[in-house]
């Protein structure tokens, strides 16, 4: 039994992932007609997106918690908003990045959201989500240079890769800030997503900084540089 919450867990990185496969490529095979490939990858989604919800208020982490209100708020919005535009309720643009931060937040052991590690997986999604929906969808996608809806579903899939490269962006500085890496902080501020991917892949820890002071404080008493 102690192993089932594991279990769990592994069942939303998986739903999550897949999800967000799911309907990506269903609506890249429907050229913007949602089918059923598109409704599987959305249930998968939305459980992903529950069972996130559903650690991070087991291990009471509320920046997750606020992390995956704001993205899925922010998904809902830019699907309403589609209503006006296109006339129809825009599914990618909801259930998209739900399932991306469900994958996300059930991948982590971590309850500060700001750690590195959540950064660096952000940062990734976003990255590999620009160069796939790029490569398949990019142009009117591959084979075809003309389809209006596929090439709008590329456009659509790299504004969601903007919205997990921002809140990356904004979990970086919060990180850097905090532990005082100020060369790393001016890097996130001024290098928009690349900048907080370096960081989750590369940075330093806050012991890695408190140790680095240490070692230039018995330098500077040794009177060395």
């Amino acid at each position: 039994m102690n192993d089932l919450p594991t279990l769990i867990r592994r069942l939303g990185t998986y739903a999550g992932l897949l999800g967000a496969t799911l309907i990506f490529v269903g609506d890249l095979i429907g050229k913007g007609t949602v089918g059923l490939i598109s409704y599987i990858g959305i249930v998968l989604g939305v459980i992903s997106y529950l069972l996130g919800l559903y650690f991070s208020a087991r291990k009471r982490s509320f920046g997750w918690i606020a992390l995956m209100l704001a993205v899925g708020a922010i998904g809902v919005v830019a699907g309403l908003a589609a209503v006006g535009v296109a006339g129809e309720l825009d599914l990618v643009d909801i259930f998209v990045p739900i399932s991306f931060i469900g994958f996300a937040a059930c991948l982590s052991q971590q309850s500060d959201v700001t750690e590195r590690s959540v950064i660096a997986s952000l940062g990734v999604i976003a990255v590999l989500t620009v160069i796939i929906s790029g490569t398949f969808a990019g142009g009117g996608g591959i084979g075809s240079n003309t389809d209006p809806r596929v090439y709008a579903l590329n456009l659509h899939m790299y504004a969601i890769a903007g919205l997990l490269a921002f809140f990356a962006w904004i979990l970086a500085m919060i990180n850097t800030f905090r532990i005082g890496a100020r060369g790393w902080f001016a890097t996130s501020l001024l290098l928009f997503g690349v900048g907080a991917l370096m960081f989750g892949l590369f940075g330093p820890t806050a012991e890695d900084v408190r140790q680095s002071r240490l070692q230039r404080a018995a330098r500077r008493a040794a009177g060395m540089r």
